[in-house]
């Protein structure tokens, strides 16, 4: 779970680091700051229709959102965590962030055709990609 933190800027944009999944699940509920979204669509190179795509939040509610005064809304939260929780998964199966980012922003095969970040803004995507990576780590790549 610390890569997942250190995805969403680490204790700088957290303060505290939640330490099991009951905090996890309470911090996303009681609101993500914005800051740890702006630090996760800089860790991907992300533009703001990027983020808003992930976060299901329109152009004009991306604008908006205060970087340092601004919290997400549960369902952002939780859509922030499952991308951030893709990418330290992907880090850990490319050992390289570069090669990770890279990975989740290209067309991939096995996918059928789709962007794994394109996909991941529904549960049942995240789940396929995470599956994907786990038969990378595992050199069951179809």
């Amino acid at each position: 779970m610390a890569e997942v933190l250190e995805a969403m800027g680490g204790l700088k944009t957290l303060k505290v680091a939640p330490t099991n999944t009951q905090e996890w699940v309470q911090r996303i509920v009681a609101g993500l700051p914005a800051q740890a979204a702006w630090a996760f669509k800089g860790a991907l190179g992300l533009n703001n229709d990027q983020l808003g795509a992930l976060l299901g939040l329109s152009r004009r509610s991306i604008n908006r959102l205060t970087p340092a005064k601004a919290i997400l809304s549960a369902v952002a939260g939780d859509r922030l965590y499952r991308s951030a929780r893709l990418l330290a998964l992907a880090v850990e199966v490319f050992e390289d962030q570069d090669a990770a980012t890279a990975w989740l922003k290209s067309p991939q095969r096995a996918l059928g055709n789709a962007v794994p970040l394109d996909i991941a803004t529904t549960d049942i995507g995240a789940r396929e990609v995470e599956s994907l990576l786990g038969r990378i780590e595992h050199g069951v790549y179809s």
